[in-house]
């Protein structure tokens, strides 16, 4: 029944094509082919089914609207309907997965636009995710209903002409075009899966802008839903009198939503992650390389906040670190200190030394960050204990976690559910670091992608690169340091050590390689450990020799088949957040090693199975994650 034309190689050849064409089908019971008749077997609209020929202008039209956007080829034949309308059902092969994604939202307005239609109802109804539907008006009063939706590298659709346009069409043709989604499979479940938007959604979404402050409802047609690394992310054109505001929200709760901010615009490419552009179809509008922007709350390309910028100490006790604020004042202000971390928190206990300490320190002009030693026994009341220092006027804040969540059951659950309780305490934008072990490889066990991941995460990190204990030189620290840590997108203050009677020639060589790799901020640990000597060698100004740091034959790590840990936990979230179906299971096995081969050829990068430069780099950059400093 089915025959095909094509641009390009005959698609008799693709039976995947013409399966999907097949599946996508609204398709009543047919009773005759050749003549329309009346009623069916089923009670419903019967219909005669034809090919649409190479030749007809109307497949032409058709092909060639596809074809514009990057279709390799195209299958497509049409239904008559009793009424003499017409449904005509598609699929079109694109040279990868994204490109045929990228498609969608253009396919749906150059289709539109090809008949003179005018979007109407564009995007009000999306009975399933991963598409668009648009019911337009057509020169007449005809009605056009349209069902795009990307799968793998097909683009699959239904384009519904009726004549008349009677309001009692409407029913009919959003029936036809429910059914018509409810045949197309599924996309696979990722890190960043697009959602219908539902009358519900609408409602939250106008209810969270009017308590902003702000008045007005979203520009009919305009908002879009997905969900991005386990949050739900909506984008929605607020904009009155015709002004474009485009404006980003997030789930903080079940039917509760929070404006973020609002979406720069360059042309029609909004400023938001790559894979998000992707699933909403405006990669297309975007320039080739064009590395997005983080989701707010995460930090900026290269930059620390600036609460961690420059040199920091670290306070343990304030009590055993000088005898009062004011000779704290003084040694930072003589040494070049300017920001104090004064530990707030240990586990459920909070400890009320900051409450004495952060105003007297701010007052005096330096920044003022508290600290909690995470243990995860109680992630919801632990976060409370963090988030009254925040209240108590910290300028930011730094998860102290460690050994404990190595041990722990269900550590990266504990880890998620602290960081989504403090986050629903201090908000997205509040910057928060963590600091832990620096050297991945060795911490398989440890959650670094629990707290580093996801719209929850702490958008810095600050690994304690104490290498006089590692029995290493400051250089090689840092640069095993650095290596490990770059693979999760965040910027990167380094906590080096005056515990353990380092010379201070050896915390200039500390300076001195972080400087070499681009580091923004180094802090100390700790006031009450740092003999005299070591103090100038803290902050005082430096001039580095050459070689300033170890050359490094690789900027991420190289991590293949039979690799365990985190890290490759953090990999395969990477992956999956740019389609690839696969476990996140933290097992470099023969599923994730098919995955990077896939993604290395769906986006033309040379390499092998195993991880290297271009291959971390290319995933930071399309997932919006922070590439953090340049080369060492």
């Amino acid at each position: 029944m089915v025959a095909v034309a094509a641009t390009g190689p005959a698609l008799a050849a693709d039976p995947v094509l013409v399966a999907d064409l097949d599946r996508i089908t609204p398709r009543p019971a047919v009773v005759g082919e050749g003549a329309a008749t009346s009623t069916s077997s089923d009670g419903g609209e019967a219909v005669a089914t034809a090919v649409i020929a190479a030749g007809d202008p109307q497949f032409a039209v058709l092909r060639d609207v596809l074809a514009s956007l990057g279709a390799l080829a195209t299958s497509a034949r049409t239904a008559s309907l009793a009424d003499g309308g017409t449904a005509t059902s598609f699929a079109s092969a694109f040279p990868s997965a994204p490109a045929a994604r990228a498609s969608v939202r253009r396919a749906t307005l150059a289709l539109l636009a090809q008949s003179g239609a005018t979007t109407g109802l564009n995007a009000e109804l999306e009975p399933a995710p991963g598409g668009r539907v648009a019911i337009a008006v057509m020169p007449g009063g005809g009605l056009r209903t349209l069902a795009v939706a990307s799968r793998g590298d097909r683009l699959v659709g239904t384009i519904t002409a009726r004549p008349g346009g009677g309001s009692q069409d409407l029913q009919e043709l959003v029936n036809a075009v429910t059914y018509a989604w409810q045949s197309v499979p599924p996309a696979v479940p990722g890190v960043v899966e697009e959602l219908g938007v539902s009358d519900a959604m609408r409602l939250q979404v106008r209810a969270a802008w009017a308590s902003a402050g702000r008045t007005g409802q979203e520009v009919p047609g305009s908002m879009l839903a997905a969900r991005m690394e386990g949050a739900t992310w909506v984008m929605a054109d607020m904009g009155q009198g015709g002004a474009t505001d485009m404006q980003l929200f997030r789930e903080i709760a079940a039917g509760t939503y929070r404006a973020e901010g609002a979406v720069s615009m360059a042309g029609a490419c909004p400023g938001i992650p790559v894979a998000l552009r992707e699933a909403w179809g405006f990669a297309s509008e975007c320039t080739p390389g064009d590395p997005g922007v983080p989701l707010p709350g995460t930090a900026s390309t290269a930059d620390l906040p600036e609460p961690v910028r420059g040199v920091g100490m670290w306070i343990w006790y304030v009590k055993r670190s000088e005898p009062t604020l004011q000779r704290i004042i003084d040694r930072a202000k003589r040494h070049g200190v300017r920001t104090v971390h004064v530990k707030s928190g240990d586990g459920t206990n909070y400890w009320r030394q900051f409450d004495q300490a952060v105003g007297p320190l701010k007052a005096a002009g330096l920044r003022v960050c508290a600290w909690q030693y995470v243990r995860g026994t109680r992630p919801e009341v632990e976060a409370a204990v963090a988030a009254r220092a925040v209240r108590a006027g910290a300028d930011c804040f730094v998860v102290d976690a460690e050994i404990e969540f190595e041990r722990i059951p269900q550590r990266y659950q504990r880890a998620t559910r602290y960081m989504r309780s403090l986050r629903a305490r201090v908000g997205t934008a509040y910057p928060i670091g963590l600091t832990t072990f620096p050297y991945v490889d060795l911490h398989g066990r440890f959650p670094y992608s629990a707290f580093l991941s996801g719209p929850n995460a702490a958008q810095f990190t600050m690994p304690q690169v104490y290498w006089r204990a590692f029995r290493v030189s400051p250089a090689t620290a840092v640069e095993r340091t650095m290596r490990w840590n770059r693979v999760y997108g965040k910027p990167i203050a380094l906590l080096g050590g005056t515990y353990m009677r380092e010379t201070p020639a050896q915390i200039r060589q500390f300076r001195c390689a972080a400087k070499a790799a681009g580091v923004q901020g180094e802090s100390w640990w700790a006031w009450q450990n740092t003999r005299a000597a070591q103090w100038p060698a803290l902050g005082s100004p430096i001039s580095c020799q050459a070689p300033l740091a170890l050359r490094a034959t690789t900027r991420y790590p190289v991590i293949g088949l039979r690799s365990r840990g985190d890290v490759v936990r953090h990999l395969q979230r990477l992956l999956r957040s740019q389609g690839m179906a696969l476990p996140v299971d933290g097992w470099f096995g023969a599923t994730t090693r098919n995955a990077i081969s896939a993604y290395r050829a769906q986006h033309g990068l040379a390499g092998g199975s195993s991880t290297d430069d271009a291959l971390w780099a290319h995933l930071l950059q399309r997932s919006g994650s922070a590439v953090t400093s340049r080369t060492g």
